[in-house]
């Protein structure tokens, strides 16, 4: 146990101290697709009972108009965001008319290209902006990979507990700042151990045809730039943990060439606005008018700060006419967004509530955790260890690199981690007096010893002993999840 890690300890054995660990606003975003009973993408307009997609701040559409978000407020329990989900989904079975929500990740029977549609939204210079915008993401990308959901888990900690944390501050700084650099600090831990998130919760190990072009086009591209990468790739059928998460899912070969600094606020920022600014000559070669309609909003890196593909965000609430990196600079840190959670086909709403308090563990246990800058060269062993667990998370020999750059396999890996995610929901479940913290933590090191149970390993074995294609399987649980 490092030394940081066992001040934490000790601050939060204090009853009153350890109460606040549980403490904290806590909010959902679900990404599903509308399809018909056939496994097809519905191409129908988004339903009006949902109302305006720019002002229902509940329901509304991501990427494309077949593409349905819910979002919930933030609540002070994880128990409140999980049942408001939980309502969302049902309003939204209740509305839909021989469509289903698709559980899956990974996108259901597509059309041709030009076929797929691209969120419509209102003339206001707001809603003109929002389609121009995925209108750039469709030229840049592909329409095809911005079809891919996932959960966005949103969380910050309560003011007293960060007020505690600052009183223990010998060296005062601006509390602000304080702050900033405390959710930074989480943020560098939750970027070295993501590829355990991976691990337990990836489910996306398959696909349906009509995602061929997307993979064929990406092999093409490895085979040229890194071909030292094929051995893993090709098995990708047998061991992966998530598509989604790797290079064949949401992922940009352009952003990749560019690193941002999770060291501070300020280098996050300049690093992003950089990107903003940035000419990209394969842009502009797209241009940004097409046959007399504007097609993307500029032929820079990033059109916008919410096209950086990230597993991490940082943010603030915005005001009226604001962005995001302006709430930053101006405001500081509020909450950061995880957003590499899979939908999980076997739970309704797509994550489960014992899988909410995991990852309240694990936040904790970022939080804890050791922590010095990121450098270049730690850089790449994380985002290694992050493709090597999408792509090949279920192999039983696979070996990552640890904090300190040794090599250690997947399994002594989790196990050193798991041993202090125990002591952390041990004291959180002294100060609500049960279970439940150390209930969900134990759940998921079982997975850890046996692969079986992991979600990529009960898709595959499922559609497997079943004899099933993926279409037929993501029918049976879109189906299963109206009566849970």
């Amino acid at each position: 146990m490092n030394q940081n890690f066992a001040n934490y300890i000790e601050l939060f054995s204090n009853r009153e101290n350890r109460k606040l660990l549980v403490k904290g606003y806590w909010g959902l975003e679900k990404e599903s697709q509308r399809v018909l009973s056939s496994g097809e993408l519905a191409l129908t307009p988004h339903p009006k009972a949902f109302g305006d997609k720019l002002t229902n701040p509940y329901i509304t559409t991501d990427f494309s108009e077949s593409q349905l978000e819910f979002i919930t407020p933030p609540f002070e329990s994880i128990e409140k965001s999980y049942d408001f989900l939980c309502e969302l989904h049902n309003k939204a079975n209740k509305i839909l008319d021989n469509e289903l929500l698709w559980p899956l990740s990974m996108p259901p029977k597509l059309p041709d290209e030009k076929l797929i549609p691209i969120a419509k939204f209102n003339n206001s210079p707001q809603g003109k902006e929002q389609e121009i915008y995925r209108k750039g993401l469709a030229l840049r990308y592909g329409k095809k990979m911005q079809m891919i959901c996932g959960v966005h888990y949103n969380f910050s900690f309560s003011d007293r507990l960060l007020d505690l944390l600052y009183q223990q501050k010998t060296l005062k700084i601006p509390k602000q700042e304080f702050i900033n650099d405390l959710y930074f600090s989480l943020g560098r831990n939750f970027l070295r151990y993501k590829w355990l998130l991976i691990y337990l919760f990836g489910a996306s190990p398959s696909f349906d045809s009509s995602y061929n072009s997307v993979l064929t086009k990406e092999l093409e591209i490895i085979k040229h730039c890194c071909p030292q990468d094929l051995n893993f790739v090709d098995k990708y059928e047998q061991y992966a943990t998530s598509l989604r998460l790797s290079r064949f899912g949401y992922s940009s070969t352009l952003q990749g060439k560019y690193s941002i600094s999770y060291n501070s606020l300020k280098e996050y920022i300049l690093g992003l606005r950089k990107l903003l600014n940035t000419p990209c000559k394969e842009y502009l070669k797209l241009g940004t008018v097409i046959n007399g309609e504007i097609t993307q909003l500029n032929t820079n890196v990033l059109q916008k700060e919410s096209e950086f593909y990230s597993p991490i965000r940082f943010k603030q609430y915005l005001n009226k006419g604001e962005n995001s990196l302006d709430a930053l600079e101006k405001r500081g840190v509020k909450y950061i967004e995880i957003r590499i959670l899979d939908l999980n086909p076997f739970e309704k709403t797509g994550l489960s509530l014992s899988q909410l308090y995991f990852l309240h563990v694990f936040m904790i246990f970022c939080l804890f955790e050791e922590n010095k800058a990121i450098s270049e060269e730690e850089l790449t062993e994380i985002n290694l260890n992050h493709h090597l667990v999408a792509l090949s998370g279920r192999r039983s020999d696979l070996v990552l690199y640890d904090y300190n750059s040794k090599i250690k396999s997947l399994t002594d890996y989790g196990t050193e981690t798991f041993k202090k995610l125990e002591i952390v929901a041990l004291l959180m479940d002294k100060a609500v007096k049960d279970n439940k913290y150390t209930k969900s933590v134990l759940k998921e090191k079982e997975k850890l010893f046996d692969i079986s149970l992991l979600p990529s390993s009960l898709i595959y074995n499922e559609t497997k002993n079943n004899n099933e294609t993926f279409l037929e399987f993501g029918l049976r649980c879109a189906k299963n999840n109206l009566w849970r």
